[in-house]
């Protein structure tokens, strides 16, 4: 039993292994044994403080630009230009608050998962399922990781680029910054300058942490949701397999119908708990699917405007700026929907079951089980509306809009 616990933490663990590498940047873990001397709780929360005043600081000072920009009557083009990586900033602090503010949530979460994972999994189609999770959560996972690493670092990289370019065409040139802000000194000076650009290059890291912490955080467990629906699913399906006769018996005659009351009140069980996990993550992750919502929608139609008619220089890293954008909402409303689907499974699966062979009372119970498994499960954003594939061809439908009414202004100008 212990050994079973041990490889079920074991994988598990392994399923957040990058969802941990990137919230351990800002000083929050949720699988690493917490520390216990004043010195280990004094060093992750002065990273963590440290981490979270630096993006402060980097949203302010691009918000005070946009502000300056807005008030000062300036073009369409120039107020755009860098509203989405205030958007995006804006995201990342969000979710680096709510993953130091929910850590206890968190760390419950992850270990009541440990005690759901299926570790000896018998049959074939049970363990083809996991590996299938398994495989497609860690593709899934490395690619978001790589299109929001590299876009950051590419806009930090481009400006050493382009100043490093001009210098041996023997162009005047100075080093150009990461983001647009506005700071309450002199930021060109020198000294302030590369502190600045330092200053910047991390603070953007922060956010990008930030960001893959609490994302790769939500996919992984709602992955880890389906798949467990989706056993589910299995174990419904081959309820009394083994008390089967040759031949179906329709009768209510208790002496020939088979009785699995066990199993399915075990199943329900299950189906509880998975339902309990689900709303456990509902309530920590609800703000932050709101604020994906709201904003997703603006960092698109923005980072599209600047692509298509603004910043030559910066194309690529616009693009994988839209990559990231697209790549982050569209898991987001993919797994929701996929769990939105395995617990319509479930409904499916009692239906499927051999329930016409069992005897009355294993009947009423199997009849609990469909009526509440015919209300499906959902994430919501803030209980506003419920995430699936059509929030996310909703959010790309209204970006498009955006974009259309900025390049009519623009166009007017």
């Amino acid at each position: 039993m212990l050994e079973d616990v041990n490889t079920s933490r074991r994988e598990v663990y392994e399923t957040l292994k990058l969802c941990n590498f990137c919230s351990r940047c800002i000083g929050i873990s949720f699988i690493d044994d917490p520390p216990r001397t004043f010195m280990g709780k004094l060093k992750i929360t002065a990273l963590y403080i440290f981490s979270i005043s630096a993006l402060v600081g980097l949203i302010a000072g691009e918000f005070t630009y946009v502000l300056s920009l807005l008030v000062g009557s300036t073009s369409v083009a120039e107020f755009v230009a860098s509203l989405h990586i205030v958007g995006y900033g804006i995201m990342g602090l969000c979710k680096c608050l709510i993953l130091w503010l929910k850590r206890p949530v968190f760390r419950q979460v992850v270990n009541e998962l440990v005690k759901l994972w299926p570790v000896n999994v018998e049959d074939e189609e049970g363990a083809a399922l996991k590996r299938r999770s398994v495989n497609a959560l860690r593709l899934g996972q490395l690619s978001y990781m790589i299109w929001n690493v590299a876009g950051c670092a590419m806009y930090a990289v481009t400006p050493v680029m382009l100043h490093v370019y001009r210098l041996i065409r023997n162009v005047p040139s100075d080093l150009g910054y990461v983001w647009a802000a506005t700071y309450p000194f002199d930021k060109t000076k020198p000294g302030y300058h590369e502190f600045i650009f330092v200053y910047e290059a991390f603070s953007g890291l922060v956010s990008v942490w930030g960001m893959l912490g609490s994302d790769m955080m939500f996919t992984t467990m709602a992955s880890n949701i389906t798949m467990l629906l989706r056993f589910l699913q299995i174990k419904i399906r081959n309820l009394g397999i083994n008390k089967l006769g040759p031949t179906p018996v329709l009768t209510d005659d208790k002496s020939t119908n088979i009785d699995c009351f066990d199993e399915i009140v075990s199943v329900i069980k299950i189906h509880q708990r998975l339902i309990s996990y689900k709303d456990d993550l509902e309530e920590v992750f609800s703000m932050v699917n709101l604020i994906n919502v709201l904003l997703s929608s603006i960092n698109i139609c923005c980072v599209v405007f600047n692509i298509v008619l603004l910043e030559p220089w910066m194309d690529m890293s616009n693009k994988l700026f839209l990559g990231a954008a697209l790549t982050q909402v569209g898991i987001l409303c993919w797994y929701a929907d996929d769990i939105y689907k395995a617990s319509i499974g479930v409904a499916a699966a009692v239906y499927e079951c051999r329930w016409y062979r069992s005897n009355i009372r294993c009947r009423r119970l199997l009849l609990l089980l469909l009526q509440r498994s015919q209300k499906p499960l959902y994430f919501t954003a803030l209980k506003f509306r419920n995430i699936t594939m059509n929030t996310y061809t909703s959010i790309l439908t209204t970006s498009y809009s955006y974009f259309t009414l900025l390049y009519t202004m623009y166009d007017k100008q």
